[in-house]
């Protein structure tokens, strides 16, 4: 890269990222492949030593701080320069009435949909705005070619350091996102053999109501269901009992669910991997790695939690091939249609946290405006749902105090709303009664 001097310069995609271009392409001009955070600022809050903040942490990480241009079908990456956040002061609002709070929500869902026009610029951006009683909110909204689930997580937690030191005390550079596509090369050898021993013998599963078409389309749903206030407590309870994590806990249940309704011996599924070869490079890595469970997976019968739990320490130690590549090993070498794969990921979150950094207190900003109880919005005729693989089914369990809820996202061309609704009901009556 030169940036001295201002000429282009390439930088390596992952697999991820191409196929997130490949999805760009498709649904260019909307904000499909938008993803970000709100927070809600309380306190002491310093403007302009937030600003700086977030400039800092923008400049810190090579991908935030790379310009993408694209020229038709084609991604360059540039040299760019940062703007300092927008900022909006509404001294007409104050943060504690529910009518002032809803403008707020849908002026910052308004900031995110704006889309990246690619001409160039970096692929992230964020809003601050000041309300008259002194609090603010800073909406941070990236593409997801830079951004994700972990990534955003480090991007917080670099904000917050950056706040503390403040301009005098600056944040000591990042891993950069090429050196880390680099290591994985250098170990991508090893890490393929066990792959191909892992998922030798694979069977073709039928768990969705009718076959997908081929190809990586905007064509997902979601199904939200209330989740009961005692179920967090269950959750973790007879998560310690089994020895692990609330999320392989979901994720065997899960599992089991959908190995019965597969009619296969065994299934590999993806799940979220929290690893990250222990990087706090930012840019979209592999998010899962593949489970086999079932009798005849090569973990032996010993029961869907045993052989999820095992999968996943023993997958996380192999993520030199990315999540795409270990689907692409079972589509090209083992003869499985890529529309038969069935992905599934699971995440346990808990988003109800608060820290408090140099007298200002950071809360998670809810950007859905509250619709009433028992309404739901219905989505327009036409409207594109969220982005999904083929076959894929994401579950998350988001256990907040304020409003607990299962959320499943699924490709509607593979699974049914009835098919949905059935599997969810029966996943939560496992967990309630300790089936996990």
């Amino acid at each position: 890269m030169d940036r001295a001097s201002g000429s282009a310069y390439t930088m390596e995609l992952s697999r991820q990222q191409q196929r997130l271009w490949e999805v760009e392409c498709v649904v260019r001009g909307s904000a499909l492949l938008h993803t970000g955070i709100a927070l809600r600022l309380d306190g002491m809050l310093d403007e302009k030593r937030l600003c700086r903040a977030v400039t800092a942490v923008f400049r810190r990480h090579e991908l935030l701080n790379t310009g993408f241009r694209a020229d038709g079908g084609t991604l360059t990456l540039g040299p760019a320069t940062h703007h300092e956040p927008r900022v909006l002061h509404r001294p007409d609002l104050g943060a504690d009435r529910a009518g002032h709070l809803a403008e707020v929500r849908r002026a910052a869902a308004a900031a995110h949909a704006e889309v990246f026009p690619l001409a160039g610029e970096p692929l992230a951006r964020a809003h601050l705005t000041v309300l008259g009683d002194g609090s603010g909110v800073l909406l941070l909204t990236f593409h997801r070619l830079v951004m994700d689930l972990f990534s955003l997580h480090q991007v917080v937690t670099d904000l917050q350091e950056a706040y503390r030191r403040g301009p005098d005390e600056p944040l000591a550079p990042a891993d950069r996102y090429s050196a880390l596509l680099a290591a994985r090369e250098h170990r991508r050898s090893a890490d393929w053999e066990f792959w191909r021993t892992e998922l030798s013998g694979f069977p073709t599963p039928w768990i969705g109501e009718r076959r997908p078409e081929p190809g990586w389309l905007p064509d997902g749903a979601e199904l939200r269901v209330p989740l009961d206030p005692d179920l967090s407590g269950l959750l973790q309870a007879n998560a310690r009992a089994a020895r692990c994590t609330p999320t392989v806990y979901v994720t065997a249940a899960a599992a089991r669910r959908v190995l019965e309704r597969s009619g296969a011996a065994d299934l590999v599924l993806g799940t979220m991997s929290a690893n990250r070869m222990n990087s706090d490079a930012v840019g979209p890595l592999a998010q899962a790695v593949l489970v086999r469970v079932g009798p005849s997976a090569p973990h032996g019968d010993q029961g869907v939690l045993a052989q999820v739990r095992r999968g996943l320490r023993e997958g996380m130690a192999h993520q030199g091939v990315e999540f795409e590549e270990i689907v692409d090993l079972l589509t090209d070498g083992m003869g499985v249609a890529r529309d038969d794969l069935a992905p599934l990921s699971v995440s346990v979150t808990a988003d109800s946290w608060q820290s408090s950094v140099a007298g200002l207190a950071f809360t998670l900003f809810d950007l859905d405006d509250d619709q009433g109880e028992g309404e739901v919005e219905e989505e327009d005729e036409g409207t594109a749902g969220p982005v999904v693989r083929p076959s894929q089914l994401d579950l998350e369990f988001n256990l907040s105090a304020a409003q607990p809820q299962l959320v499943l996202t699924y490709d509607r061309r593979c699974f049914g709303a009835q098919w949905c609704e059935r599997f969810a009901a029966d996943l939560l009556t496992d967990l309630a009664t300790g089936r996990g």
